[in-house]
């Protein structure tokens, strides 16, 4: 027996089909989850927890405790929650912020219509931190890996220090 459906349900599952759809097809910045399947995993690990602690000062970023020194690499799988503290040891503000990054080094093969660039979501930028101010932000790292992904602090003032720019997160 063939049973008619309603308007709405053939309605709902012609939306939920091309939402299906556009997910891999927008050009859209992927920023996280499970790029739509455009982006399978290089090393087949995904996911963990990271918790990192930099310190800015007017000169670059550095790392805290045992590892104290430059930090200009940060190193992350895909997929994983970071816990994030910036705390400014400077005399003027500084902030942080991971751009941008095209996925064609290590995706060279990506089916139509998948996004060309991987951002890191908006809640991983931290605008301007106050000197002697601290804040601790949590967020996802994006889904595609095996790439480069450059830091810095989006502060203007900040953009001629070279030790406050050309940091690099890689997600492995």
């Amino acid at each position: 027996m063939i049973r008619a459906r309603s308007p709405l349900t053939l309605r709902v599952t012609l939306v939920l089909g091309a939402a299906a759809l556009l997910h891999c097809g927008d050009s859209s910045p992927v920023a996280g989850g499970d790029g739509g399947g455009c982006f399978p995993d290089d090393d087949g690990i995904n996911g963990g927890s990271y918790t990192i602690d930099l310190a800015v000062d007017d000169s670059g970023f550095f790392a805290s405790g045992d590892d104290a020194g430059a930090k200009n690499i940060i190193a992350t799988q895909n997929d994983a929650q970071v816990t994030f503290t910036l705390t400014n040891t400077g005399t003027k503000p500084h902030g942080f912020q991971v751009e941008c990054t095209s996925v064609t080094p290590a995706y060279p093969n990506a089916p139509a219509g998948c996004p060309t660039i991987a951002c890191f979501p908006a809640n991983s930028t931290i605008a301007s931190l106050a000197p002697g101010a601290s804040v601790t932000i949590t967020f996802d790292t994006p889904t595609p890996d095996s790439l480069i992904y450059p830091f810095k602090s989006p502060v203007a003032a900040d953009s001629a220090v070279p030790g406050l720019n050309g940091g690099q997160w890689s997600l492995m």
